[in-house]
């Protein structure tokens, strides 16, 4: 979710800005991707997802005391820990490749990422298939 929102803060987007993008969406627009889209087998489509988790991740969701008094929460006190994790999914074949860094995912682990395990995946299921026909 940080990733996401820094790219937005980068491009100068807020949730104010999408929210309004989002009730612009075009039905035609949409169509046309669709009809791209849909040249290409499903083999070649691959969706990659990042999550992020600490020990806080949950505690934090929870609490409530009366106004003008502290929650008293009796969760892990751990900080500075977080890990990162981003998996390829490949729709035909499942969770291709993936990967988990301490901290979270920067440009040089991203491509790295994407080269080493990523594309050498594809390659491998590519051989496969051409195996197969």
């Amino acid at each position: 979710m940080s990733t996401i929102h820094r790219a937005f803060a980068r491009a100068g987007l807020n949730v104010k800005h999408i929210q309004k993008l989002a009730a612009k969406r075009n039905p035609t627009i949409r169509a046309d991707f669709v009809r791209r889209i849909a040249q290409y087998p499903t083999e070649y489509l691959v969706c990659l997802d990042e999550v992020s988790k600490d020990d806080w991740t949950y505690a934090r969701l929870w609490g409530r005391s009366r106004v003008g008094t502290r929650v008293e929460q009796h969760d892990p006190f751990v900080r500075k820990r977080r890990l990162s994790m981003v998996a390829a999914l490949a729709l035909d074949e499942g969770i291709v490749a993936a990967k988990v860094v301490e901290d979270s995912f920067h440009r040089e682990t991203f491509m790295e990422y994407l080269h080493d395990d990523v594309v050498s995946a594809i390659i491998i299921i590519f051989y496969i298939l051409v195996d197969i026909l």
